[in-house]
């Protein structure tokens, strides 16, 4: 098992540039990190329509000479080709959103830049680096306006709305991303961020490592997806917020040591969902400012060498406005099936000073706040307050390792470019049906890589039992149904646009599906891959309705089309991670039925249908962490979550969101019927704008005998 001599020694690699995984300083067990801290693209992407970082235009210097220049270009051309293509575009131009929301991505080969300067990264940008070792950018010592009393960032997530100022990134911000590259903060520069993470659906950090030194932060605000990132040094590692619009961050196999204060501080309602990370030699694990809550959510980690306290969090009943059950019962925790090593206090209450002492040893679970237990029968009951209980010793090595798998290497990717051409033909027009080019492509190769563009499909695409589908980026990498197509046109006949077969071992990456308008069969995706399998990065097309009665007028608010389904598993599962499914007027975005596969979601958005979000149907084994749902102005009855004949089940950190704009009430966010054995721990059910509308009339409620559960927010909630 690993100590926190080995980890502190896997985080120390982070200065020397990226490794698969670093010998143990202490010979004793010989054991090895789990997770590879890896270049994830050991070649170059082969994209065409992506900016190379050092082609001409954008060429790069090295030998200590000052990069930032081109790569500053480098993004500015990324966003002009993104707005050109129009891609990206959500809402056509209304609400000052810029056509093709600028998105595209830049490609960095292997190699040191040194920046001295801020780097913008644009809306839905997406910088990627590749080589046997991932591209690094040093922040030179001493660079100027690093040092004053603001902390200044070295990346930013930025919004650039057409003739509005530049901000920092919004609930109007999805995609961008900062993946396989290392960032160094240089000496001198003790005010220095080196990532200002934000943005609402999409946006990742992943594959990096973050030394920052003697600098202030190393990720501060928070969006989506932190994966695979190992962070040292600084201040503090993670400075969170609550993402845009609200929503949770799932923070998912890294690495936070060698924090001066705090491995993370939660700010303004924070809502992290920690899973597989270790957070090692700092003063504390976890701290909350004071008078904030913070929803946190911590399963699989270990917590090594914190020296004052793993938790440090707001006394629930001294919030200000504690009064009001709603604010007091949002500070939740939930921190299971962990290892806690050399840490005298597992939870500090910072107004009060109550300790919770801590031991060597594997937690089972330690809350805080209100727990409801045999919820919706006879026997429910409440308890409020600290419950800590130890399991039995977990190795730690088995317990950090990751169930995500690995891209193919890039060598082994095929560009469905190189297949159309070596047909005789082009894809990518937007106006031709490329569907035969891309079965071909995926019934003779294993794996098929997507550039940026757009492609039509007229029926489904048909993947094998290994068949991988990679693009780079799901907003400027879309597989497109023709319009009115009569093969998607029965609704009684479901038929996805992407199927995977049965017992798959399937990886489907950073695509954007989009099944059009007059489609009412239509499917984005039929996923009946088995428990290998991972289908990550994916968006469905941005779809707003009004009903029928309501004329057209707001903005993004004009479709008229019906589909079926959007995400589609059949039986299947594996990882699902960072989906958005926003295909609005569909009869649902997620509908899983008849999956008793092993399975875990993760930081996966479901939004904006007209009558549920996620419904399951004879389902278990299921763990939803990070499920975040929303319905829109005219959304009111569109329930967050259904189970029918459900059974094993957890949920960790929901969001279940009602927007301010919403015209009614709704009894119930999750309705269950024939279910048992379901667990949510950590929950956001209401807001305080029209409480009357935007508060769930009930958590739960079962649907056979009416028992209902009132407390929109609370710690635990068991159903058995």
């Amino acid at each position: 098992m690993l100590s926190r001599r080995q980890f502190t020694g896997l985080a120390a690699g982070a200065v020397a540039g990226s490794v698969v995984s670093a010998t143990i300083p202490a010979a004793a067990t010989g054991d090895r990190d789990p997770v590879r801290f890896a270049s994830a693209y050991t070649a170059r992407p082969p994209d065409p329509r992506a900016v190379l970082l050092g082609s001409p235009g954008f060429e790069v210097h090295g030998d200590g000479i000052d990069d930032t220049a081109a790569v500053r270009a480098a993004v500015d051309e990324a966003s002009r080709r993104g707005i050109a293509n129009k891609l990206g575009d959500i809402l056509g131009g209304v609400r000052d959103f810029p056509l093709g929301d600028g998105g595209g991505v830049v490609l960095v080969p292997p190699g040191t830049y040194l920046l001295t300067g801020p780097i913008d990264v644009h809306d839905s940008v997406r910088i990627i680096g590749y080589g046997g070792r991932r591209p690094r950018f040093v922040l030179a010592d001493n660079s100027p306006g690093y040092a004053g009393t603001a902390p200044r960032d070295v990346f930013a997530f930025r919004r650039r709305p057409v003739g509005g100022p530049v901000t920092y990134a919004n609930n109007d911000t999805f995609g961008s991303g900062l993946i396989n590259v290392d960032i160094a903060i240089g000496a001198g520069n003790p005010r220095a961020i080196a990532v200002r993470f934000g943005g609402a659906q999409l946006c990742i950090l992943q594959d990096l490592d973050i030394d920052t030194g003697d600098g202030w932060a190393s990720i501060d605000h928070n969006a989506n997806l932190i994966q695979r990132v190992r962070v040292r040094g600084g201040a503090v590692g993670l400075n969170a917020f609550a993402a845009s619009a609200g929503w949770q961050t799932t923070v998912l196999d890294c690495r936070f040591t060698g924090q001066r204060e705090t491995a993370i501080r939660t700010n303004n309602d924070a809502k992290l969902v920690i899973v597989r990370t270790v957070l090692a030699d700092a003063l504390r694990g976890v701290e909350c400012v004071p008078g904030q809550f913070v929803h946190l959510y911590l399963q699989d980690c270990l917590l090594d060498g914190l020296t004052d306290t793993a938790v440090l969090m707001n006394d629930s009943e001294l919030l200000p406005g504690a009064t009001n059950p709603l604010i007091r019962n949002s500070n939740q925790l939930n921190l299971v099936d962990s290892v806690v090593r050399r840490t005298p206090t597992l939870l500090t209450r910072g107004q009060s000073g109550t300790r919770t002492p801590g031991r060597d040893g594997a937690v089972r679970e330690l809350t805080y706040g209100v727990r409801i237990s045999n919820a919706l029968s006879s026997r429910e009951s409440r308890t409020d307050g600290v419950q800590l209980s130890y399991d039995w010793h977990r190795d730690v090595f088995d317990m950090l390792r990751s169930d995500v798998p690995d891209l193919p290497p890039v060598s082994s990717w095929v560009s469905i470019t190189e297949v159309a051409a070596r047909m005789g033909r082009t894809v990518g027009s937007g106006t031709a049906d490329d569907l035969d080019v891309f079965q071909a492509a995926v019934d003779r190769h294993e794996t098929v890589f997507v550039p940026i563009g757009e492609y039509l499909l007229s029926g489904t695409l048909r993947l094998r039992k290994h068949s991988n589908l990679i693009g780079l980026h799901p907003r400027q990498t879309w597989l497109r149904t023709p319009d009115g197509t009569p093969y998607f046109g029965d609704p009684h006949r479901p038929r996805a646009l992407v199927e995977t077969p049965p017992n798959g071992r399937n990886i489907v990456t950073g695509l954007g599906l989009d099944t059009a308008r007059n489609t009412a069969g239509s499917v984005n995706i039929s996923w009946q891959s088995g428990r290998d399998s991972y289908l990550a990065d994916i968006t469905t097309q941005f779809v707003k309705w009004h009903p029928e009665e309501v004329a057209s007028g707001d903005p993004g608010y004009t479709y008229k089309g019906i589909h079926k389904y959007g995400v589609w598993v059949r039986g299947g599962g594996g990882v699902l991670s960072n989906v958005w499914s926003a295909n609005g007027w569909a009869d649902n975005g997620l509908l899983v039925e008849h999956s008793t596969v092993p399975t875990r979601v993760y930081e996966v958005s479901v939004e904006h249908h007209q009558y549920r979000e996620v419904v399951l149907r004879h389902v278990a084994n299921w763990e939803f962490l990070g499920l975040q749902t929303e319905d829109h102005i005219y959304g009111w009855q569109s329930q967050a979550v259904e189970l029918d004949h459900c059974r094993d089940l957890l949920f960790g950190n929901s969001v279940f969101f009602r927007v301010a704009t919403v015209l009614g009430p709704s009894p119930y966010g999750v309705g269950l019927r024939d279910s048992r054995n379901i667990v949510f721990r950590g929950n956001r059910g209401y807001r305080d704008k029209t409480p009357e509308f935007t508060q769930w009339g009930a958590a739960a409620a079962d649907l056979r005998t009416g028992r209902t559960v009132p407390d929109p927010e609370f710690t635990l909630l068991e159903i058995r």
